[in-house]
């Protein structure tokens, strides 16, 4: 989780491409490869790179090791292990999660500086559209429909002095002017809002027991959803069935995570598919606009992981990490427009 100064400097494209080799991947569900991409920011030498004109769909990853650098696109197919294509002309001093919504806006929360930084859409890396201060926590991830004009879902894992975690709900224009809580909602640990502006917040009680907390209108008091059967809280989305995917978080043991998808939890759940097995560990994942993809950020890997993906089947497609900070720890991707709902 981090994010702070602007980043300016811009190298050609062409430059760029000669000194930074893919290489391509490949590797199955069982025993994947850990990539070995050439990590362009470990000397700091990139700092922002602009994104081709036509590049107006891609996939953004965040990193633990991203500290004072943009955050890096690339293409949406990346089965050849291609560096990014662009990097955000902003930063982030601590990253979790990134989220775009269904226009092609992204947000990157800033857990350090208590701020969700967005950039303008549809194209990738566009420039700063603006910063929402959370004054209710520490943001870790976001959802929205659409960042500039409506209202945002940001997930805060606990809130200010180490209390319990909370949804604060923001504009770009107004701020942060509503605070969701729940008893159910202890450690929190994904948000989603779908096209009508409902929310869901993925949470994990004090006891150890993962919950899923539903705010019709996303407002008001919450209650807890029924059939959720997750044994750890992870990131939230939605496909384009209007069904709920969650993935089961790093908390769930230390081999590989899960999927489950489920419809309704509004707030009665109903198990549509899974658990199917992740390849690694994940915090976060998203689906594409079409709905047919669905990325996950690896930390055990450190690598991005690409999955085939319907409602009742999910399969390990293939993997990138060019790019990606070898010393440090992937969190967050998110393909650019959202999954349609």
């Amino acid at each position: 989780m981090r994010i702070s100064s602007a980043v300016t400097l811009v190298f050609a494209f062409a430059t760029v491409v000669a000194i930074l080799a893919g290489c391509s991947t490949g590797g199955s569900p069982l025993a994947p490869s850990v990539l070995s991409g050439d990590n362009i920011f470990g000397d700091g030498a990139l700092h922002a790179l602009s994104a081709p004109e036509a590049a107006d769909r891609g996939i953004y990853v965040t990193s633990f090791a991203f500290t004072e650098l943009g955050v890096p696109g690339y293409s949406s197919g990346n089965r050849k292990n291609k560096p990014p294509i662009c990097m955000t002309p902003f930063s982030a001093r601590t990253e979790n999660d990134v989220a775009v919504d269904g226009v092609g806006n992204v947000m990157i929360p800033d857990n350090a500086d208590k701020s969700l930084f967005i950039g303008a859409g549809p194209g990738m890396c566009g420039a700063q559209a603006g910063t929402i201060t959370d004054p209710y926590g520490e943001p870790a991830d976001a959802s929205s429909a659409n960042a500039l004009t409506g209202r945002i879902a940001v997930l805060n894992p606990l809130d200010n002095l180490s209390k319990a975690g909370s949804i604060s709900v923001c504009t770009l224009s107004g701020g942060c002017t509503h605070n969701l809580k729940n008893v159910n909602m202890f450690r929190l640990n994904g948000v989603a809002m779908d096209n009508s502006g409902n929310c869901w917040a993925s949470a994990l009680l004090k006891t150890g027991v993962a919950t899923l907390t539903y705010f019709k209108g996303c407002a008001g008091k919450g209650v807890a959803a029924t059939g959720f059967q997750n044994v750890s809280p992870g990131g939230l989305d939605i496909d384009s069935s209007g069904n709920l995917v969650s993935i089961d978080g790093e908390f769930a043991s230390n081999g590989p995570g899960q999927v489950w998808v489920y419809s309704g939890c509004n707030p009665a759940c109903t198990l549509v598919g899974g658990p199917f097995p992740l390849i690694g560990q994940s915090a976060f994942g998203h689906l594409n606009h079409l709905g047919n993809r669905f990325a996950t950020a690896d930390s055990q890997h450190n690598q991005i992981d690409v999955y085939s993906y319907s409602p009742t089947s999910i399969t390990f497609l293939y993997s990138f990490n060019n790019g990606i900070p070898q010393n440090g720890t992937v969190e967050g991707v998110a393909y650019n427009p959202r999954s349609s709902q």
